[in-house]
């Protein structure tokens, strides 16, 4: 036991782990200081870079630019007005009013904080819940795994944030485009129309850069605005004793809220983060102080927005199930590692996860020392100009969808799924979905076949306990609308005949 504890650390405090989490971080905070940029979109493009390193380096790099990223977002928002990335979208209503009456400094410094209490009990919500969801999932046989994906589709399109029409229409197209290839069960060519390159497949990880990267960029080239921003001095970061005793409850509350939130697959930190800010307001005693430069109004979303981020990581390494579209990247790079997330995941390899799990809680301790020491450095970067950034981001696409397999083809797919990206921002059509349709397809696929062949045509084989219970969760959202009705016309009084 001492020694597994030993190697945990060593791993994750080797000097190159270290460092590795700590550019992790920066790269991330930039990332999320640059409006118009996002979390998922770091990571797109960084996954390409770790294919090439230790596996548990590159996922520790990624969760670096994860943590940095939505944490990161906040100081744009607070400077100016800007979010920049989706979770500091209600740290806005707050944080600039706070920055226009001269507090910039302050405002950062409460952001920087409740987002490091926040990520911890990310961490703590991790590490308490890996091994039990870990041992409940080595259960599963085929028939469970076919269930889980068909729970893990099903929410991903009803929470996708969109109507359930075009949440579940941007699955099918992930799930179209996956069975592009040969199949694996039969050996048959679909849908290559010849096309040698599409044998084996289009590769998740050109299409993820396309779909999150592309689109962004398209966006601010058309945002493009001459009208420079005033931008507010960053002077004192740290908020007074007294300020941090007022705040501790309803930081406490929001992690609370943005761990369970973020554990809910298709949700993520922003979602969590507009949550926490609704029921902040709802429970604090001056809620008519909020939007006016409170700072609870920052505290909240920013603590359950970095919460999120450990709850996301819940269903993802125990279950295999992505908690959102950060989660989905994340997933594609365990899977090129040759890991795959799941319960076997955590059977096969509990010391990749723990340390992944210490990692995360080392990448948001370097946010917390980088964020309170550097909030100047990265209110400047905030000013780099949108017109110097786009062709950098650019290059980086195509450097990294090339990079996969040295194939101009993965360049080819990323281009057409970045102009498809932004047809479907363009429509309103969620992209997370498509790409998790993507990752899931395949065990859905596989372990289709093989309970079929396992039933031996008796599809009441198919119902065990646990498969028949996932596929309740799975229909409850449908069926919701039918009880209701059902319920509201029980408990109307019946019409007596005249």
């Amino acid at each position: 036991m001492s020694e597994f504890v030993l190697g945990i650390f060593g791993g994750v405090f080797d000097p190159f782990s270290l460092l590795i989490i700590v550019e992790g971080v920066v790269l991330g905070i930039i990332v999320g200081v640059l409006p118009g940029l996002s979390a998922t979109l770091g990571v797109a493009l960084a996954a390409p870079i770790t294919f090439g390193m230790d596996s548990l380096q590159g996922i520790l790099l990624l969760l670096g630019i994860y943590v940095g990223a939505v944490y990161g977002g906040s100081i744009s928002a607070i400077l100016l007005g800007i979010p920049g990335t989706p979770a500091a979208v209600a740290t806005v209503l707050d944080g600039q009013p706070m920055s226009k009456r001269g507090e910039a400094g302050r405002a950062i410094g409460i952001s920087t904080i409740s987002s490091f209490v926040g990520g911890l009990f990310g961490v703590a919500l991790l590490a308490v819940l890996a091994k039990p969801v870990g041992i409940f999932g080595l259960a599963f046989g085929e028939r469970e795994y076919l269930a889980l994906g068909i729970l893990a589709l099903t929410a991903v399109a009803h929470l996708s944030g969109a109507s359930f029409i075009k949440g579940v229409f941007s699955v099918a197209i992930g799930l179209f485009v996956s069975t592009i290839g040969i199949d694996e069960i039969h050996g048959i060519p679909r849908f290559t129309f010849g096309n040698v390159d599409m044998l084996g497949g289009i590769p998740y990880i050109p299409v993820m850069i396309g779909l999150f990267a592309i689109p962004e960029t398209m966006i601010s080239i058309e945002q493009l605005s001459a009208v420079k921003p005033k931008f507010p001095p960053v002077e004192r970061v740290l908020p007074s004793k007294g300020m941090l005793r007022g705040l501790f409850k309803p930081v406490l509350r929001s992690s609370v809220i943005g761990g369970v939130v973020g554990a809910v697959p298709g949700t993520g930190a922003d979602i969590a983060a507009i949550i926490a800010y609704a029921q902040g307001k709802a429970m604090s005693k001056h809620p008519e102080k909020y939007g006016t430069g409170y700072p609870e109004g920052i505290a909240c979303p920013e603590s359950a927005n970095n919460a999120a981020c450990g709850g996301a990581m819940v269903p993802l390494l125990t279950l295999g199930i992505p908690g959102g579209a950060v989660t989905a990247v994340i997933m594609g790079a365990f899977m090129v590692h040759g890991l795959q997330p799941g319960p076997l995941l955590m059977a096969n390899n509990a010391d990749i996860v723990y340390k992944l799990v210490l990692g995360f809680g080392v990448a948001n301790l370097v946010m917390l020392t980088v964020g309170l020491s550097a909030a100047r450095f990265f209110g400047k970067v905030s000013r780099m100009p949108q017109a110097l950034l786009n062709p950098i981001i650019i290059l980086l696409c195509i450097a990294g969808s090339y990079s996969m397999r040295n194939n101009w083809f993965d360049v080819y797919v990323m281009g057409i799924s970045g102009m498809f990206g932004y047809a479907l921002i363009k429509t309103g059509i969620p992209r997370p979905p498509l790409v998790i349709g993507m990752i899931l397809s395949g065990m859905i696929e596989s372990n289709l076949a093989r309970s079929v062949m396992l039933c031996a045509g008796n599809p009441m084989m198919f119902f065990t306990p646990i498969s028949t219970g996932l596929l309740i969760l799975a229909v409850a959202p449908f069926s919701k609308p039918l009880v209701k009705k059902v319920w509201r016309s029980l408990r109307s009084p019946r019409r007596q005949p005249n």
